[in-house]
């Protein structure tokens, strides 16, 4: 009696992974799209540095401007500093953490990169060019 009992368990067990195979299959290509070809897209220019890149030197510098925005529950707050051989620098930050700093050296768009703080470990390793895209760290919403 044991017996028969797990043999129709397990026979349910295979007709419910059968049903979500069955509903699953017609979004592996899409899958399969975004994982050839659109992940690729989204980080095409991002470089890693384990180490960290430099962190500008902000230093006795001023800011000429600073915006506030709150979205999706984080306070964005952006920093501008003109630096000393005349291009600027942007500190980003995100409920008073900082996770980003944009970088220009002539103050002609585009910024020239970008380097994040993806973990909140003070380093960062992620270095952006002007086209590339990047999200708000989970770790500033915290």
């Amino acid at each position: 009696m044991l017996k028969g009992r797990s043999e129709e368990v397990d026979l349910s067990l295979v007709r419910r992974t059968q049903s979500i195979w069955a509903r699953a299959q017609p979004l592996l290509p899409l899958l399969f799209f975004f994982l050839s070809v659109g992940y690729p897209l989204l980080l095409k220019g991002q470089e890693v540095r384990e180490e960290g890149w430099p962190i500008p030197d902000l230093r006795n510098l001023i800011p000429y401007s600073i915006t506030i925005k709150s979205s999706d529950g984080v306070e964005k707050m952006v920093e501008r500093f003109s630096t000393v051989t005349g291009g600027h620098v942007a500190r980003i930050s995100g409920n008073g953490r900082v996770y980003a700093y944009a970088v220009d050296q002539n103050q002609e768009p585009p910024m020239d990169y970008l380097i994040l703080d993806p973990d909140g470990s003070e380093r960062f390793i992620h270095k952006y060019g002007p086209d590339d895209f990047f999200l708000i760290p989970d770790w500033v919403s915290y």
